[in-house]
């Protein structure tokens, strides 16, 4: 007769004595050491959070896998070992990706496989690698990186670019990864670890020697600073997340600047250059680049007069606005960094005594939506009698008053850069006034849709509203 409950008795005797018989090795398994993985060495300035957001990893797990009691306590010259990457070696270190890169080079001078540059900066497609983002790099330990060495003009041979580049054929094309020096096509950017080589940049034509960008990532609310190194004279053309560029000729080539909107989608925006020699030979340059969120506040919501929100006085006045700042005059007249617009007493910085409201904050208005941005920086008395003062030299375009902003006053520096300051209580200069820097040009005020006594100073480039401490803390171009 089936009994189960006595062969239930004689499968637990089984499996007690099996138990007891047994090595205990469960219990030593969590002494094991983790899978080997490659670390990464932290550098002055991070931080945990910093090092997760650039691997793209979460932060309690790299605490986790490291075994890290305190995150606060991780310091300079700390290996910390990334989750994700088990099975691998080699020290981790990341770079922002410059312009004019691909895929094809980036393999070349660092020497990854494919597949492994694709797995530990999981890229689906070759066309997410666009200037500014951050690119993960394994390097095996006593690998010696790549130097570029220049691109194959089209008449020009692998021979000839090794001759001008000191560097042996042979290694050109090893180093390249060819089988023979007729398999490099013209176009083609070549590195070498040759040590007797000038490790500057190599031109990227015989037009333009190099383009660059600055900031890389761009940000919300930033000025871009985008310079082109030649000795040529020539005709650029070019355009930056779908706005026209405007060059102007600097020692050693060209710059323009161009204002990046404080709140313009953020992803990959496209960057597109064409330079033509008056021999009508060109060069032209396309790539995405990308935007990065500028991270701005939520200011709490303003209680305002009705009528300085109204439509019918904002859309005016703004259309106003955008005619004044919109010509870009041929005359640089700033030099140097701006200086700061108000008097700020002893002992006292501008940022962040006599700040009351920071540039790009969302804003929202008698409980509204949020729509909109500060536009400016706003600046107190700070315990002075409140002068403002101008910044830089440039051209006064307009002094008045306007329901929004004031008692408004609009500076042209030229190049398409205009400073603007609203709310004042006077004003002492006209249209058509020429100020130069550090020159009273007015007084803090509580005109206009205000609710307090303020300065609100603007910078506009080439029509778009910046960070205007950029250009007190840089030098533009």
């Amino acid at each position: 007769m089936y009994c189960p409950l006595k062969l239930s008795k004689v499968l637990l005797s089984i499996l007690l004595i099996t138990l007891a018989l047994t090595p205990v090795q469960a219990v030593k398994a969590q002494d094991q050491p983790a899978a080997e993985a490659p670390v990464y060495i932290v550098q002055a300035g991070d931080t945990l959070y910093d090092i997760a957001i650039r691997f793209g990893v979460s932060q309690n797990d790299i605490i986790q896998l490291n075994q890290i009691a305190d995150a606060n306590l991780v310091s300079e010259g700390t290996e910390l070992r990334i989750p994700g990457l088990e099975g691998m070696s080699g020290v981790l270190t990341t770079t922002v990706i410059p312009l004019g890169q691909t895929m094809r080079n980036i393999l070349r001078q660092y020497q990854m496989p494919n597949d492994l540059l694709v797995k530990i900066n999981r890229i689906t497609s070759p066309i997410e690698l666009y200037a500014g983002a951050n690119l993960i790099l394994l390097q095996p330990e006593n690998q010696t990186l790549l130097t570029p060495r220049g691109a194959l003009a089209t008449s020009e041979s692998i021979l000839d670019l090794a001759a001008g580049s000191n560097v042996n054929p042979w290694t050109l094309v090893l180093d390249n990864g060819f089988d023979n020096p007729n398999a490099v096509v013209p176009g083609e950017q070549l590195y070498s670890a040759s040590a007797n080589q000038d490790q500057s940049a190599p031109a990227l034509s015989p037009l333009v020697e190099s383009i660059t960008i600055a900031p890389l990532p761009l940000v919300q609310g930033s000025t871009a600073d985008i310079h082109i190194i030649t000795e040529q004279e020539l005709t650029l053309t070019g355009t930056l997340n779908g706005l026209t560029l405007n060059f102007f000729p600097v020692e050693g080539g060209y710059a323009a600047l161009q204002g990046i909107h404080a709140m313009a989608p953020t992803g990959p925006v496209k960057f597109e250059v064409t330079a033509t020699s008056t021999h009508n030979a060109s060069y032209s340059v396309q790539q995405n680049v990308l935007l990065a969120a500028g991270n701005f506040a939520y200011s709490p919501s303003i209680p305002v007069d009705p009528a300085t929100i109204d439509e019918t006085n904002t859309k005016p006045e703004d259309e106003q606005v955008r005619q004044l700042i919109a010509p870009v005059t041929q005359v640089k007249q700033w030099d140097g960094q701006f200086l700061e617009p108000i008097d700020v007493p002893a002992g006292y910085t501008m940022v962040p005594d006599c700040r009351t409201d920071s540039f790009g904050n969302r804003r929202s208005y008698n409980n509204g939506p949020y729509s909109s941005f500060h536009t400016g920086i706003d600046l107190s008395k700070c315990g002075m009698p409140g002068e403002i003062y101008a910044p830089a030299a440039g051209t006064v375009v307009f002094s008045g008053s306007l329901v929004v902003r004031g008692n408004y006053t609009v500076i042209d520096h030229g190049w398409g850069i205009y400073t603007a300051y609203g709310h004042q209580s006077e004003t002492f200069v006209k249209a058509g006034d020429h100020v130069e820097p550090g020159q009273l040009i007015g007084m803090i005020g509580a005109t206009g849709r205000v609710d307090g006594p303020h300065l609100h100073w603007e910078v506009w480039v080439n029509g778009v509203l910046v960070q205007p401490l950029d250009w007190i803390y840089q030098t533009y171009p």
